[in-house]
Protein backbone atom coordinates (compact mmCIF):
# COMPACT_ATOMS: atom_id res chain seq x y z
CA UNK A 1 0.00 0.00 0.00
CA UNK A 2 1.22 3.43 -0.96
CA UNK A 3 1.65 6.43 1.46
CA UNK A 4 0.61 9.42 0.27
CA UNK A 5 2.33 13.12 1.34
CA UNK A 6 0.34 14.68 3.46
CA UNK A 7 0.73 18.74 3.65
CA UNK A 8 1.80 20.53 6.37
CA UNK A 9 -1.65 22.31 6.71
CA UNK A 10 -3.79 20.00 5.94
CA UNK A 11 -6.32 18.76 8.22
CA UNK A 12 -6.88 14.97 7.65
CA UNK A 13 -10.32 14.11 8.69
CA UNK A 14 -11.00 9.95 8.80
CA UNK A 15 -14.76 8.86 8.11
CA UNK A 16 -15.84 5.51 9.08
CA UNK A 17 -17.74 3.73 6.51
CA UNK A 18 -20.00 1.03 7.50
CA UNK A 19 -20.93 -1.76 4.58
CA UNK A 20 -23.87 -3.44 5.02
CA UNK A 21 -23.20 -7.45 5.21
CA UNK A 22 -24.75 -10.98 4.51
CA UNK A 23 -27.79 -10.01 2.54
CA UNK A 24 -28.45 -13.61 0.70
CA UNK A 25 -32.00 -13.71 -0.86
CA UNK A 26 -33.10 -17.54 -1.31
CA UNK A 27 -36.47 -19.13 -2.36
CA UNK A 28 -36.57 -20.93 1.13
CA UNK A 29 -37.41 -19.20 4.33
CA UNK A 30 -35.95 -21.02 6.43
CA UNK A 31 -32.47 -20.88 5.26
CA UNK A 32 -33.53 -16.90 4.84
CA UNK A 33 -33.93 -17.11 8.61
CA UNK A 34 -30.73 -18.92 8.77
CA UNK A 35 -28.57 -17.04 6.74
CA UNK A 36 -30.34 -13.30 8.50
CA UNK A 37 -29.14 -15.29 11.49
CA UNK A 38 -25.46 -16.12 10.65
CA UNK A 39 -25.55 -12.47 9.31
CA UNK A 40 -26.43 -11.00 12.36
CA UNK A 41 -24.03 -12.86 14.37
CA UNK A 42 -21.26 -12.08 11.99
CA UNK A 43 -21.89 -8.65 11.84
CA UNK A 44 -22.29 -8.20 15.76
CA UNK A 45 -18.73 -8.98 15.87
CA UNK A 46 -17.77 -7.37 13.13
CA UNK A 47 -19.21 -4.29 15.29
CA UNK A 48 -17.30 -4.61 18.57
CA UNK A 49 -14.25 -5.45 16.52
CA UNK A 50 -14.40 -2.32 15.00
CA UNK A 51 -15.23 -0.44 18.24
CA UNK A 52 -12.17 -2.26 19.76
CA UNK A 53 -10.19 -0.73 17.03
CA UNK A 54 -11.70 2.45 16.88
CA UNK A 55 -10.81 2.55 20.87
CA UNK A 56 -7.20 1.46 20.07
CA UNK A 57 -6.62 4.59 17.35
CA UNK A 58 -7.80 6.72 19.96
CA UNK A 59 -5.38 5.45 22.06
CA UNK A 60 -2.27 5.90 20.19
CA UNK A 61 -3.62 9.08 18.82
CA UNK A 62 -3.61 9.97 22.50
CA UNK A 63 -0.10 9.05 23.11
CA UNK A 64 1.08 10.51 19.85
CA UNK A 65 -0.40 13.54 21.40
CA UNK A 66 1.97 13.68 24.54
CA UNK A 67 5.37 15.60 24.80
CA UNK A 68 7.12 12.64 26.17
CA UNK A 69 5.72 9.74 23.45
CA UNK A 70 7.57 6.89 23.63
CA UNK A 71 6.50 4.95 19.98
CA UNK A 72 9.61 7.27 18.03
CA UNK A 73 12.27 5.76 16.57
CA UNK A 74 15.26 7.20 15.45
CA UNK A 75 14.76 5.71 12.11
CA UNK A 76 11.66 7.42 11.27
CA UNK A 77 13.29 10.63 12.25
CA UNK A 78 15.46 11.32 8.98
CA UNK A 79 12.97 10.09 6.68
CA UNK A 80 10.55 12.73 7.76
CA UNK A 81 13.35 15.35 7.99
CA UNK A 82 13.84 14.50 4.14
CA UNK A 83 10.33 14.85 3.43
CA UNK A 84 9.63 18.07 4.91
CA UNK A 85 12.43 20.11 6.15
CA UNK A 86 11.63 22.05 9.27
CA UNK A 87 12.91 25.91 9.24
CA UNK A 88 12.40 26.48 12.90
CA UNK A 89 13.57 23.64 15.84
CA UNK A 90 9.74 24.23 17.02
CA UNK A 91 7.73 23.70 14.01
CA UNK A 92 10.07 20.55 13.55
CA UNK A 93 9.40 18.80 16.57
CA UNK A 94 5.80 19.62 15.98
CA UNK A 95 5.95 18.57 12.30
CA UNK A 96 8.25 15.23 13.41
CA UNK A 97 4.64 14.52 15.76
CA UNK A 98 2.63 14.74 12.87
CA UNK A 99 4.65 12.91 10.48
CA UNK A 100 4.71 10.44 13.79
CA UNK A 101 0.55 10.63 14.09
CA UNK A 102 0.16 10.68 9.93
CA UNK A 103 2.40 7.06 9.77
CA UNK A 104 0.55 5.52 12.91
CA UNK A 105 -2.56 6.71 11.42
CA UNK A 106 -1.91 4.95 7.62
CA UNK A 107 -0.16 2.23 9.76
CA UNK A 108 -3.54 1.33 11.66
CA UNK A 109 -5.88 2.04 9.03
CA UNK A 110 -4.09 -0.48 6.68
CA UNK A 111 -4.54 -2.69 9.63
CA UNK A 112 -8.18 -1.65 9.49
CA UNK A 113 -8.06 -2.74 6.16
CA UNK A 114 -5.98 -5.73 5.87
CA UNK A 115 -8.34 -7.16 8.81
CA UNK A 116 -11.77 -5.84 6.78
CA UNK A 117 -10.06 -7.95 3.84
CA UNK A 118 -9.72 -11.06 6.50
CA UNK A 119 -13.08 -10.17 7.48
CA UNK A 120 -14.60 -10.19 4.09
CA UNK A 121 -13.40 -13.40 3.11
CA UNK A 122 -13.83 -14.72 6.51
CA UNK A 123 -17.30 -14.14 5.43
CA UNK A 124 -17.54 -15.17 2.08
CA UNK A 125 -15.67 -18.46 2.84
CA UNK A 126 -18.72 -18.51 5.38
CA UNK A 127 -21.13 -17.64 2.76
CA UNK A 128 -19.96 -20.38 0.66
CA UNK A 129 -20.10 -23.02 3.65
CA UNK A 130 -23.19 -21.94 3.72
CA UNK A 131 -24.24 -21.84 0.35
CA UNK A 132 -22.97 -25.44 0.67
CA UNK A 133 -25.01 -26.51 3.84
CA UNK A 134 -28.14 -25.17 2.17
CA UNK A 135 -27.07 -27.11 -1.05
CA UNK A 136 -26.37 -29.84 0.89
CA UNK A 137 -29.54 -29.68 3.27
CA UNK A 138 -31.94 -29.26 0.11
CA UNK A 139 -30.30 -32.51 -1.87
CA UNK A 140 -31.16 -33.79 1.80
CA UNK A 141 -34.45 -32.36 1.46
CA UNK A 142 -35.26 -33.74 -1.95
CA UNK A 143 -33.64 -37.11 -1.04
CA UNK A 144 -36.44 -37.10 2.17
CA UNK A 145 -39.13 -36.03 0.12
CA UNK A 146 -38.36 -39.02 -2.15
CA UNK A 147 -37.96 -41.37 0.16
CA UNK A 148 -40.93 -40.25 1.52
CA UNK A 149 -43.08 -40.53 -1.42
CA UNK A 150 -41.37 -43.94 -2.08
CA UNK A 151 -42.93 -44.77 1.48
CA UNK A 152 -46.43 -43.67 1.05
CA UNK A 153 -46.51 -45.54 -2.01
CA UNK A 154 -45.45 -48.63 -0.42
CA UNK A 155 -48.00 -48.09 2.42
CA UNK A 156 -50.86 -47.57 0.72
CA UNK A 157 -50.11 -51.03 -1.54
CA UNK A 158 -49.60 -52.53 1.70
CA UNK A 159 -52.74 -51.14 3.49
CA UNK A 160 -54.42 -52.23 -0.11
CA UNK A 161 -52.80 -55.51 0.59
CA UNK A 162 -53.95 -56.10 3.99
CA UNK A 163 -57.33 -54.71 3.54
CA UNK A 164 -57.95 -57.49 0.78
CA UNK A 165 -56.47 -60.01 3.03
CA UNK A 166 -58.40 -58.99 5.83
CA UNK A 167 -61.74 -58.97 3.67
CA UNK A 168 -60.51 -62.40 2.14
CA UNK A 169 -60.49 -63.57 5.74
CA UNK A 170 -63.45 -62.02 6.14
CA UNK A 171 -65.05 -64.16 3.81
CA UNK A 172 -63.10 -67.49 5.02
CA UNK A 173 -64.33 -66.97 8.46
CA UNK A 174 -68.50 -66.48 7.46
CA UNK A 175 -67.76 -69.31 5.02
CA UNK A 176 -66.44 -71.21 7.95
CA UNK A 177 -69.19 -69.94 10.34
CA UNK A 178 -71.71 -70.91 7.78
CA UNK A 179 -70.09 -74.48 7.68
CA UNK A 180 -69.93 -74.85 11.24
CA UNK A 181 -73.32 -74.06 11.43
CA UNK A 182 -74.54 -76.56 9.10
CA UNK A 183 -71.93 -79.18 10.54
CA UNK A 184 -73.72 -78.06 13.99
CA UNK A 185 -77.25 -79.00 12.34
CA UNK A 186 -75.84 -82.03 10.94
CA UNK A 187 -74.35 -83.19 14.19
CA UNK A 188 -77.64 -82.70 16.43
CA UNK A 189 -79.67 -84.51 13.63
CA UNK A 190 -77.25 -87.21 13.25
CA UNK A 191 -77.42 -86.94 17.09
CA UNK A 192 -80.43 -87.65 17.18
CA UNK A 193 -80.28 -90.66 14.76
CA UNK A 194 -78.11 -91.97 16.22
CA UNK A 195 -80.03 -91.80 19.55
CA UNK A 196 -83.36 -92.76 18.15
CA UNK A 197 -81.06 -96.10 16.14
CA UNK A 198 -79.25 -97.03 19.57
CA UNK A 199 -81.93 -96.87 21.39
CA UNK A 200 -83.80 -99.12 18.65
CA UNK A 201 -80.78 -101.42 18.86
CA UNK A 202 -80.54 -101.17 22.48
CA UNK A 203 -84.32 -102.43 22.71
CA UNK A 204 -83.30 -104.84 20.14
CA UNK A 205 -80.65 -106.35 22.24
CA UNK A 206 -82.70 -106.47 25.37
CA UNK A 207 -85.31 -108.32 23.74
CA UNK A 208 -83.07 -110.84 22.14
CA UNK A 209 -81.24 -111.17 25.21
CA UNK A 210 -84.69 -112.06 27.12
CA UNK A 211 -85.58 -114.35 24.15
CA UNK A 212 -82.22 -116.32 24.71
CA UNK A 213 -82.70 -116.61 28.60
CA UNK A 214 -86.23 -117.86 27.87
CA UNK A 215 -84.50 -120.21 25.13
CA UNK A 216 -82.13 -121.21 27.86
CA UNK A 217 -84.72 -122.04 30.58
CA UNK A 218 -86.69 -123.69 28.31
CA UNK A 219 -83.37 -125.79 26.80
CA UNK A 220 -82.44 -126.30 30.71
CA UNK A 221 -86.24 -127.62 31.56
CA UNK A 222 -85.79 -129.78 28.29
CA UNK A 223 -82.52 -131.34 29.60
CA UNK A 224 -84.02 -131.96 32.86
CA UNK A 225 -86.97 -133.75 31.11
CA UNK A 226 -84.80 -135.47 29.23
CA UNK A 227 -83.30 -136.55 31.80
CA UNK A 228 -86.13 -137.93 33.80
CA UNK A 229 -87.18 -139.38 30.72
CA UNK A 230 -83.86 -141.13 30.38
CA UNK A 231 -83.85 -142.08 34.02
CA UNK A 232 -87.43 -143.66 33.89
CA UNK A 233 -86.32 -145.25 30.37
CA UNK A 234 -83.96 -146.83 32.09
CA UNK A 235 -86.51 -147.85 34.38
CA UNK A 236 -88.33 -149.67 32.32
CA UNK A 237 -85.37 -151.14 30.52
CA UNK A 238 -84.68 -152.66 33.87
CA UNK A 239 -88.78 -153.82 34.94
CA UNK A 240 -88.66 -154.85 31.06
CA UNK A 241 -85.50 -157.20 31.54
CA UNK A 242 -87.44 -158.63 34.94
CA UNK A 243 -90.40 -159.35 33.26
CA UNK A 244 -88.71 -161.08 30.24
CA UNK A 245 -87.18 -162.91 32.93
CA UNK A 246 -90.51 -163.50 34.51
CA UNK A 247 -92.38 -164.27 31.01
CA UNK A 248 -89.20 -167.12 30.44
CA UNK A 249 -89.52 -168.54 34.05
CA UNK A 250 -93.31 -169.01 33.92
CA UNK A 251 -93.19 -170.51 30.29
CA UNK A 252 -90.75 -173.10 31.63
CA UNK A 253 -92.93 -173.26 34.47
CA UNK A 254 -96.07 -173.47 32.11
CA UNK A 255 -94.04 -176.44 29.29
CA UNK A 256 -93.25 -178.65 33.00
CA UNK A 257 -97.01 -178.04 33.71
CA UNK A 258 -97.74 -179.39 30.32
CA UNK A 259 -95.26 -182.45 30.32
CA UNK A 260 -96.41 -183.01 34.00
CA UNK A 261 -99.98 -183.00 32.23
CA UNK A 262 -99.40 -185.15 29.66
CA UNK A 263 -97.48 -187.85 31.99
CA UNK A 264 -100.78 -187.52 33.86
CA UNK A 265 -103.16 -188.40 31.41
CA UNK A 266 -101.24 -191.53 29.96
CA UNK A 267 -100.81 -192.22 34.22
CA UNK A 268 -104.39 -191.38 34.82
CA UNK A 269 -105.51 -195.13 34.68
CA UNK A 270 -102.61 -196.09 36.42
CA UNK A 271 -102.96 -193.84 39.27
CA UNK A 272 -106.08 -192.71 40.02
CA UNK A 273 -104.72 -190.92 43.34
CA UNK A 274 -102.53 -188.32 41.10
CA UNK A 275 -106.03 -186.42 40.51
CA UNK A 276 -106.08 -184.25 43.05
CA UNK A 277 -102.87 -183.00 42.18
CA UNK A 278 -104.03 -182.90 38.54
CA UNK A 279 -106.84 -180.32 39.83
CA UNK A 280 -104.65 -178.27 41.24
CA UNK A 281 -102.28 -178.31 38.61
CA UNK A 282 -105.34 -177.29 36.37
CA UNK A 283 -106.10 -174.18 38.75
CA UNK A 284 -102.10 -173.19 39.11
CA UNK A 285 -102.26 -173.58 35.35
CA UNK A 286 -105.19 -171.26 34.90
CA UNK A 287 -103.88 -168.74 37.38
CA UNK A 288 -100.11 -168.81 35.51
CA UNK A 289 -102.43 -168.17 32.55
CA UNK A 290 -103.89 -165.28 33.77
CA UNK A 291 -100.26 -164.36 34.89
CA UNK A 292 -99.21 -164.64 31.64
CA UNK A 293 -101.52 -162.55 30.39
CA UNK A 294 -101.31 -159.83 32.78
CA UNK A 295 -97.36 -159.72 32.09
CA UNK A 296 -98.31 -159.61 28.52
CA UNK A 297 -100.26 -156.76 29.46
CA UNK A 298 -98.23 -154.89 30.93
CA UNK A 299 -95.44 -155.91 28.10
CA UNK A 300 -97.74 -154.59 25.84
CA UNK A 301 -98.03 -151.09 28.51
CA UNK A 302 -94.69 -151.09 29.06
CA UNK A 303 -93.89 -151.71 24.94
CA UNK A 304 -96.42 -148.83 23.97
CA UNK A 305 -94.39 -146.99 26.95
CA UNK A 306 -91.35 -147.52 25.78
CA UNK A 307 -92.88 -146.46 22.00
CA UNK A 308 -94.48 -143.30 23.18
CA UNK A 309 -90.80 -142.12 25.25
CA UNK A 310 -88.95 -142.61 22.33
CA UNK A 311 -91.02 -140.49 20.61
CA UNK A 312 -91.33 -138.00 22.92
CA UNK A 313 -87.44 -138.30 23.10
CA UNK A 314 -87.32 -137.36 19.14
CA UNK A 315 -89.68 -134.83 19.58
CA UNK A 316 -87.38 -133.60 22.88
CA UNK A 317 -84.47 -134.12 20.14
CA UNK A 318 -85.93 -132.07 17.36
CA UNK A 319 -87.19 -129.40 20.04
CA UNK A 320 -83.81 -129.32 21.58
CA UNK A 321 -82.14 -128.74 17.57
CA UNK A 322 -84.47 -125.94 16.63
CA UNK A 323 -83.53 -124.18 19.98
CA UNK A 324 -80.21 -124.71 19.97
CA UNK A 325 -80.71 -123.17 16.09
CA UNK A 326 -82.68 -120.24 17.49
CA UNK A 327 -79.79 -119.79 19.87
CA UNK A 328 -77.07 -120.01 17.41
CA UNK A 329 -79.55 -117.11 14.81
CA UNK A 330 -79.72 -115.34 17.78
CA UNK A 331 -75.96 -114.84 18.74
CA UNK A 332 -75.43 -114.53 15.13
CA UNK A 333 -78.01 -111.48 15.49
CA UNK A 334 -76.08 -110.19 17.92
CA UNK A 335 -73.02 -110.26 16.86
CA UNK A 336 -74.15 -108.59 13.49
CA UNK A 337 -75.94 -105.96 15.78
CA UNK A 338 -73.00 -105.13 17.89
CA UNK A 339 -70.74 -105.01 14.46
CA UNK A 340 -73.32 -102.87 13.22
CA UNK A 341 -73.28 -100.97 16.20
CA UNK A 342 -69.33 -100.43 16.39
CA UNK A 343 -69.73 -99.16 12.43
CA UNK A 344 -71.71 -96.58 13.37
CA UNK A 345 -69.90 -95.58 16.54
CA UNK A 346 -67.00 -95.50 14.59
CA UNK A 347 -69.19 -93.27 11.75
CA UNK A 348 -70.66 -91.15 14.47
CA UNK A 349 -66.67 -90.18 15.55
CA UNK A 350 -66.18 -89.35 12.37
CA UNK A 351 -68.34 -87.34 12.10
CA UNK A 352 -67.38 -85.65 15.03
CA UNK A 353 -63.78 -85.41 14.65
CA UNK A 354 -64.45 -84.17 11.13
CA UNK A 355 -61.74 -81.28 9.65
CA UNK A 356 -62.67 -79.32 7.12
CA UNK A 357 -60.52 -78.02 3.74
CA UNK A 358 -59.81 -74.45 5.34
CA UNK A 359 -58.14 -76.58 8.36
CA UNK A 360 -60.01 -75.94 11.32
CA UNK A 361 -60.28 -78.85 13.39
CA UNK A 362 -64.30 -78.97 14.86
CA UNK A 363 -63.59 -80.54 18.39
CA UNK A 364 -67.07 -81.43 19.20
CA UNK A 365 -68.77 -83.01 22.11
CA UNK A 366 -68.20 -86.96 22.52
CA UNK A 367 -71.33 -88.51 22.07
CA UNK A 368 -71.36 -91.42 24.82
CA UNK A 369 -71.42 -88.69 27.16
CA UNK A 370 -75.18 -87.38 27.51
CA UNK A 371 -76.38 -84.11 27.57
CA UNK A 372 -79.70 -82.38 28.65
CA UNK A 373 -81.74 -82.92 32.45
CA UNK A 374 -82.23 -86.39 32.48
CA UNK A 375 -78.86 -87.45 30.95
CA UNK A 376 -77.49 -88.36 34.14
CA UNK A 377 -80.17 -90.62 35.09
CA UNK A 378 -80.03 -92.05 31.97
CA UNK A 379 -76.02 -92.52 31.86
CA UNK A 380 -76.56 -94.42 35.32
CA UNK A 381 -79.10 -96.27 33.80
CA UNK A 382 -77.73 -97.61 30.81
CA UNK A 383 -73.88 -96.58 31.33
CA UNK A 384 -71.03 -97.19 28.53
CA UNK A 385 -68.67 -99.79 29.50
CA UNK A 386 -64.58 -98.84 29.51
CA UNK A 387 -64.13 -101.99 26.92
CA UNK A 388 -66.20 -99.85 24.19
CA UNK A 389 -65.20 -96.50 24.99
CA UNK A 390 -61.68 -98.38 24.31
CA UNK A 391 -62.59 -99.82 21.04
CA UNK A 392 -64.18 -96.88 20.37
CA UNK A 393 -60.90 -94.60 20.90
CA UNK A 394 -58.92 -97.16 19.31
CA UNK A 395 -61.31 -97.09 15.68
CA UNK A 396 -60.90 -93.15 15.72
CA UNK A 397 -56.91 -93.34 16.12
Amino acid sequence: MKHRNIPRNECVTYVALTIPRGWFINKNEKRDDKLIMFTNQSEDSERCESIELDKKIQDLIERNASPHAKGVTPEAMPTHRNLCSPKTPGKTVSMAHFVQNTSRMIAAESSTKHEECAESSTRKNLTNSLEQKIKHLEKQRKELLEVNQQWDQQFRSMKELYERKVAELKTKLEAAERLLSTREKERHQSQREVGRQRDWTRDRLQREEKEKERLNEELHELKKENKLLKENNALLNKEKEHYECEIKRLNKVLQDALNIKCSFSEDSLRKSQVEFCHEEMITEMEVLKQQVQIYEEDFKKERSDRERLNQEKEELQQINETSQSQLNRLNSQIKACQMEKEKLEKRLRQMYFSTCNCGLVFHLQDPWVPTGPGAVQKQQEHPVSPQKRKSISRSTH
